[in-house]
């Protein structure tokens, strides 16, 4: 205790500001409790369970660590607000330079951000966890494994489908599947309700684009012949139908099977990663394809389980779900699959037809499995489109005019084969695997990993800090009472807008609403900025100290509204140009983040100028 009062003396004696802020003490106290918030991070998710989640990233959130944060926070600022408060060298006479006061600020500011920003000490332990326990160099050499393994677990019959084939000669082919689209007078193959049909495909790429932002359709081209697009980064690649394809020396049988599948489990490269198949929506564009990556990726699948099936090697067979298994085991994933069962469902060597499924997760006792990622009826069976019309439906140019197609027409037989949501129902096991739970898993790991922490919310809590700070410097400067009435003087000014909002809606019908609030404003601004600095004298102290407070935690939004008066105007210039306002940023598309700090620079810059006002204010007799 003698020696903490010996530098308190020194830090008196030498740097009154540095003692009269505490800023010392609270940067230590601030230093302790970051290094206690990094070890409860580093622990929090050490248990692979915890990571079984969506968004665990946001945890710090839900499971209650940000109340402890923001209790420790309060505490610390109040204490220091109690220590700081027992003096006032500025209110008691005492010599304060512009430098000094300025100083003063800089060091609340750094002391609020310090003692509030616990959450970056959190994530920071958390992350180092991850990274630690899961090193890139083997997690890519576990998700080879698991999305090689994926082909065998055979829990949605959707993936073992004949649209699903890549490999060999399919992958630059495109498969038809709408009956109401399909050649008759080609080759086409049937599979109970479901007609697959191949075509060749031909490119338009098109780099123009409408006043709207969206790429123009190739002209002398049909929309009925479009099989799909794909989004480069500055056009629209169109690819049309041409020839259609046998590929009957490819194809075995057109039920499921093994050898059809091509679907990626997971992408640990997150910039390619997507979870739409080839056949789904993709943007909002129904014929649209995922990222080149993507594709290659699903190429590369199919070549890798097509190589393991054509081998027959059930040992080789064997290691892969045995391998699986390992890596489910060290992740804690719940199943109840062993490798040797597993590996007789799967070998078949005949055809690798799928005749068992595994369900994604254990039904309660009495409880119905639902495989949840497929659209199902009441009854339980799955929901297929089919339209059922008379077979005589007039085609012109490709596309039916008339009534649809009867799926009879195609397979006649349909009556008696058994459906493929029968076939699931007969055939899944008590076997599970929470595919979901390894999905959660991979995902929050790389998610973390490449996630920056403090440059997505840096901005919340530097704002946070500086209005904290403004709010205190102001009351050491002019007192309590001048606070209080100056937060009210604020809230009736606000009412006061809006009421003039209302009357001009009411009176002109909403015409340039935003420039009349915008010009509004900054003028009320700008005459509580410029009346303290140019009309000091004038003014009683009093009210003068409602202006300086109003300015001093205004002056950042006054900023934030010139920014946004240039934007409002870069809008019109669009408007009067006839160009989309796709094709016109405004400057806060322009600086995007950076523009928080430009406003927090001139934030500070004005604290420092506005300190001679500060000064002039105090010389004013009472």
């Amino acid at each position: 205790m003698q020696k903490i009062n010996k530098f308190n003396q020194y830090l008196l004696e030498k740097y009154p500001t540095v003692w009269n802020t505490k800023i010392v003490w609270m940067l230590l106290a601030g230093i302790v409790l970051h290094l206690f918030f990094f070890i409860v991070g580093y622990v929090s998710h050490a248990d692979p369970s915890s990571l079984q989640k969506t968004d665990v990233k946001d945890d710090y959130f839900r499971e209650g660590m940000i109340f402890i944060h923001l209790i420790i926070s309060v505490l610390l600022i109040v204490g220091w607000l109690i220590m700081m408060f027992r003096n006032n060298a500025f209110k008691n006479f005492y010599p304060s330079s512009r430098r000094k006061l300025f100083l003063q600020f800089v060091q609340y500011f750094i002391i609020l951000f310090i003692n509030t920003t616990f959450y970056f000490s959190y994530m920071a332990g958390f992350k180092m966890f991850i990274k630690n326990k899961y090193p890139d160099r083997q997690m890519s050499e576990y998700v080879e494994i698991i999305n090689r393994a994926n082909a065998f677990l055979s829990q949605n019959p959707e993936y073992y489908t004949l649209d699903n084939r890549i490999l060999p000669g399919f992958h630059d082919i495109y498969c038809e599947t709408d009956l109401n689209k399909i050649d008759r007078n080609g080759k086409y193959f049937v599979y109970y309700n479901r007609v697959y049909q191949f075509y060749t495909v031909y490119a338009r790429q098109v780099f123009k684009k409408n006043r709207y932002g969206d790429f123009l359709f190739p002209a002398g081209e049909k929309n009925t012949n479009l099989a799909y697009t794909e989004n480069k980064d500055n056009s629209m690649i169109y690819y049309f139908k041409k020839d259609v394809v046998d590929l009957s020396p490819y194809i075995r049988t057109t039920g499921l099977t093994y050898s059809n599948f091509s679907e990626i489990f997971y992408e640990n490269d997150l910039r390619e990663k997507t979870y739409f198949r080839l056949r789904n929506s993709y943007n909002g564009n129904p014929y649209d394809l995922p990222k080149e990556a993507y594709k290659k990726k699903k190429i590369e699948i199919s070549r890798l389980t097509a190589g393991l099936l054509n081998k027959k090697k059930e040992a080789e067979i064997g290691k892969l779900l045995q391998d699986f298994l390992d890596i489910s085991k060290k992740f804690d994933i719940r199943t109840n699959l062993d490798a040797k069962s597993w590996l007789q469902m799967v070998y078949h060597p005949d055809t690798f037809e799928v005749r068992y499924f595994i369900k994604k997760y254990k039904p309660e006792p009495g409880e119905e499995y639902n495989l949840n990622q497929t659209p199902m009826d009441e009854e339980g069976n799955y929901v297929y489109t089919e339209a059922i019309t008379d077979s005589t439906a007039a085609v012109v140019d490709g596309a039916v005019v008339n009534d649809s197609v009867q799926i009879k027409d195609f397979n006649p037989d349909i009556g008696k084969q058994l459906s493929p949501e029968q076939y699931f129902k007969n055939n899944v096991t008590d076997y599970y695997y929470y595919t979901e739970s390894l999905k959660d898993l991979l995902t929050n790991i790389d998610v973390i990993k490449s996630t920056d922490f403090f440059s997505e919310n840096i901005h919340l809590y530097v704002w946070v800090s500086f209005f904290l700070a403004t709010f205190i410097f102001s009351f050491r400067i002019t007192g309590l009472k001048s606070l209080l009435f100056s937060v009210i003087g604020a809230g009736v000014l606000f009412l006061a807008v809006i009421l003039v909002t209302v009357l001009y809606s009411a009176s002109f019908e909403r015409v340039n609403m935003e420039f009349f609030i915008a010009y509004f404003v900054l003028a009320i601004g700008l005459v509580i900025l410029l009346t303290p600095i140019l009309m000091m004298k004038s003014l009683r102290k009093f009210a003068a100290s409602l202006l300086i407070n109003i300015s001093l935690n205004g002056f950042v939004l006054f900023l934030f509204l010139i920014f946004f008066i240039i934007s409002i105007h870069q809008k019109q210039h669009c408007d009067t140009v006839k160009i989309g306002s796709y094709n016109c940023p405004t400057i806060f598309d322009t600086l995007e983040f950076n523009l928080s700090y430009i406003i927090l620079t001139g934030g500070f810059v004005f604290v420092y100028f506005y300190t001679a006002v500060l000064h002039r204010w105090k010389a004013m007799p009472e």
